[in-house]
Parts: structure tokens; C-alpha cells; sequence
């Protein structure tokens, strides 16, 4: 099924704010949240292709667990990305996610820690929060034509209540975070929403991390400075073009692709 890249991003947005929607209180861990948000994300995109700039694109979208126990010095989700261009031309880089959820009742992520932002950037300093909450997100940053790109599934808060772009996951760059020392919602002003962060950002080979230490961690072939939790790769092909880069296969030594 083909999408432009407005309803594309929209249709992200509506599976991430019903998946992280549907998390009850008592599974509200990052770990459960998580997983069962790269599934839904992954169920969606599924046979997908999008119109960019460039060219119609497919996506094939691969989901890892990490087998052991490693130090963790680059984040809980590392993203592998390979863009196949029509010209035979491709890129291929990684991108690193913290994740942290909302304290239930507070305003707090208690789980943020200013040393393991540190060492996480001192390795990629590309990297994001990805930030979770159970209630509604809106004061994110809507400088980029996200009003846009969501209308499709504005949400409605009420007969007295205009329609409204929300979410339930932004991502917010660690570097930001540590600079302000934020650890609460105020981070929201400086956050981008995930949807809008896959679509018009990683997806089009932005914000990457592209030197061979980053993607061989990402891929778990380098293990001496930790490995994430999850690896997502994400290959990105133009018609008729091979979007399997071999060379960035995961290693499946550390990893269990899941179902």
C-alpha cells in the first residue's frame, strides 16, 4: 500500500499514540512499552512504501532482542538504517534512543540520569530521548509542518475543545537535555514527536550516526562498548531496487530477531 509522506507520518502517529494509549498502569515499564510499540510500528509499516522526494520508497522493518546482558553505553534502541536511492546510489548509518517514561501521577522522568546521558553521547552524540507519556503530549515543537502531516487523525478532547495534534512519544536530543538538566515535561518544548522523527528524519538519512564504530555496535558486531537492547533495521528501497545491504546484517550471535 503506498502512502504520500503526509498521510504516511499521520498513520504512524495513529499506531503509536493507540499503542502507547493502550498500556494500563501497572504495565507501564519501558521495556513493555517498548516492545509492543516496535511491533505495532513494524505491523503498520509492513508492505508500505511512501513517496518522498526522492522516490517511492518500501520499507522492510526487522525487529531485535538482545540475547545477553551487556553494559549499556549507546542507548535502549538503536535504529539501522539503509536508504537505497533509484540512481543505485545508498547511505547507511545508525541512530541511538534512551528511553524514559513519565512517573505515574508526577511530571518527572526519575529514571533520567545525567552521567548515563554523558557516556551515551560520548559515543553518539546524535542521540535522543525517546520520552513516553500516559497522557497526552502537545507542547511539543510545531515548527516543521507536523499540524499538517497528522490531519488526518486529529484528535478531538471535547465538544468545547478544538481539534488538536497530540501524541504520546516525542524524542528530545540528549545533548539538549543535558545542557537545560531538565528531567521533567519541560523537555516537551524541545521535543520532536516520533512519528515525525521516523518519517522526515531517519527515514530520510538524517540525524544518523555514520562512522563504522556507532553502525558496528548497532549491529552487534562490536560488544566492548555495550550493545542496546533492541536493534531495529530498517531497510528503505527504491522500485525495483535491492534494499538488503548485507553489510549491515545483526549479528544474531547477541540477537533474536522476533516475531
Amino acid at each position: 500500500m503506498s502512502f504520500d509522506i503526509v498521510e504516511f507520518t499521520g498513520r504512524l502517529e495513529h499506531v503509536i499514540r493507540g499503542s502507547i494509549n493502550g498500556v494500563s498502569g501497572h504495565e507501564w515499564d519501558e521495556d513493555f512499552i517498548t516492545i509492543n510499540l516496535l511491533r505495532d510500528i513494524r505491523n503498520e509499516l509492513s508492505g508500505s512504501r511512501f513517496t518522498g522526494r526522492d522516490s517511492r520508497g518500501s520499507i522492510d522493518w526487522q525487529i531485535y532482542k538482545l540475547k545477553g546482558t551487556f553494559e549499556n553505553n549507546y542507548g535502549d534502541v538503536a535504529l539501522v538504517v539503509n536508504i537505497n536511492y533509484k540512481d543505485g546510489t545508498s547511505i547507511n548509518g545508525a541512530a541511538f534512543l534512551e528511553a524514559k517514561k513519565r512517573d505515574w501521577r508526577k511530571t518527572t522522568f526519575g529514571a533520567m540520569k545525567i552521567p548515563q546521558a554523558k557516556r551515551i553521547l560520548k559515543n553518539a552524540p546524535r542521540s535522543q530521548y525517546l520520552l513516553y507519556d500516559y497522557e497526552e503530549i502537545t507542547n511539543f515543537l510545531n515548527g516543521s509542518l507536523h499540524l499538517e502531516e497528522i490531519s488526518p487523525f486529529y484528535h478531538s478532547r471535547g465538544l468545547q475543545v478544538p481539534f488538536a495534534p497530540v501524541t504520546r512519544a516525542v524524542c528530545v536530543p540528549l545533548n539538549l537535555a543535558v545542557a537545560t538538566a531538565s528531567k521533567d515535561t519541560i523537555l516537551y518544548r524541545h521535543s520532536v514527536p516520533l512519528s515525525q522523527m521516523l518519517s522526515n528524519r531517519y527515514f530520510q538519512g538524517l540525524d544518523l550516526e555514520f562512522d563504522d564504530q556507532a553502525k558496528q555496535i548497532a549491529t552487534g558486531f562490536l560488544t566492548k562498548f555495550g550493545l542496546p537492547k533492541y536493534v531495529v533495521k530498517v531497510d528503505i528501497s527504491a522500485n525495483e531496487v535491492d534494499g538488503k545491504d548485507q553489510d549491515l546484517r545483526v549479528n544474531q550471535q547477541h540477537y533474536l530477531q522476533l516475531d
